[in-house]
């Protein structure tokens, strides 16, 4: 696989985590009488598909450490600099998509959940927070587009590890982060039983914090393991076993994502995920030349699309149709979210290419 390319493999594996997001969230919306089984004993809709945002921190930390190691060689000196406009590119090429979903959530839950003007205005005031990714830190805000904790606290460790993977990357990423996945998993496992769950209070931040703190710090380590692994020789049978390896440890992920196990169960299926993807970024797949098609490069986009538009689309399906059956409003909230995802890439595009509103503020822009 082409090293400038995107990984075919994680990239469908991301549109086929947003789906399970999504197919959770419509599962949590709409089974009000548990369980929604598809009519297979044991196997319910995504009850547990929530673990898709875990496939994603995984992926972060692993991309954060992977772009730290190739800038190894690059001067630390102005680090704070170099750090301060890292951020900034981030937040700037994942703002205007976050704007789009957030403004739609904002409308239509203002319209749905208020019934005065006066309620759906301070409705809108009150959802400030949520529109600079500032919910996570505990202001007192209106959280109104929870999907949104996954960016919030993936800008907040990112900017947190940054500085110790250019500074320190071999000790942070061999010994600090396998630590902090440990210790930080070891508690949530102890206090809290399972992965789920968002917006409890610890004291000083939300519970997501540790979430994507511990996940993302294992992606890190993820990346170190996956380069030794890329040094070695495989014969043709020992990738083809690896492979196998790393499909039945997706298969574990969905088995979990469609059952009702103890959800205490959700670490050590976040740890066969890890394995998973430490072999989906490795070049020892027989097979991984057959996703690189720009196809898959797509589907890694529509991912933050469909996972960024969804509870909108939900929300307008539980108000407009409470009396379809649990099928329709499944197949009505996918549509919902296609169409919003697909609507929401054509505004982006369009005003990044077109940037009137930089030509407007800044002088000599687009001249």
């Amino acid at each position: 696989m082409s090293k400038s390319k995107k990984n075919g493999r994680v990239e469908m594996l991301r549109f086929l985590f947003a789906l399970a997001i999504l197919f959770f969230h419509i599962h949590k919306r709409f089974a009000v009488d548990g369980n929604i089984s598809i009519g297979i004993k044991g196997i319910y809709f995504f009850n547990h598909g929530y673990i898709g945002v875990e496939f994603f921190f995984l992926v972060s930390g692993y991309l954060l450490a992977a772009s730290a190691y190739a800038k190894r060689s690059v001067d630390t000196t102005l680090i704070g600099t170099e750090t301060a406009r890292m951020m900034w590119k981030k937040i700037k090429n994942v703002f205007p998509y976050h704007l789009f979903a957030i403004i739609l959530t904002i409308i239509v839950n203002a319209y749905f959940l208020e019934n005065t003007a006066k309620g759906r205005i301070a409705y809108v005031i009150d959802s400030w927070a949520s529109v600079f990714f500032l919910q996570v830190f505990g202001f007192d805000s209106t959280w109104v587009n929870k999907l949104t904790w996954y960016l919030d606290v993936w800008l907040m460790v990112t900017f947190l590890f940054w500085y110790f993977l250019r500074k320190h990357y071999d000790t942070f990423v061999k010994i600090v982060c396998p630590l902090i996945a440990l210790f930080v998993l070891g508690y949530m496992a102890h206090e809290y039983n399972s992965l789920a769950g968002i917006d409890g209070w610890t004291g000083h931040f939300y519970k997501c914090f540790l979430r994507g703190l511990a996940e993302m710090a294992l992606g890190c380590s993820a990346y170190s393991l996956t380069r030794q692994l890329n040094k070695m020789s495989f014969t043709l049978v020992g990738k083809r076993i690896l492979a196998v390896v790393e499909l039945g440890c997706y298969l574990l992920v969905l088995r979990y994502a469609v059952t009702g196990v103890n959800p205490k169960y959700s670490f050590p299926i976040l740890f066969v995920m890890c394995i998973g993807l430490i072999l989906t970024f490795s070049d020892v797949n027989p097979c991984h030349e057959v996703f690189d098609k720009p196809v898959f490069d797509w589907c890694g986009k529509m991912s933050l699309l469909i996972y960024l538009n969804q509870f909108y689309s939900i929300r307008l399906v539980q108000s407009l149709a409470p009396d379809a059956s649990f099928f329709m409003k499944a197949v009505l909230c996918i549509l919902a979210t296609f169409i919003g995802a697909y609507i929401c890439d054509l505004v982006v595009t369009y005003f990044n290419k077109t940037k009137p509103f930089t030509k407007l503020m800044i002088k000599g822009e687009g001249e």
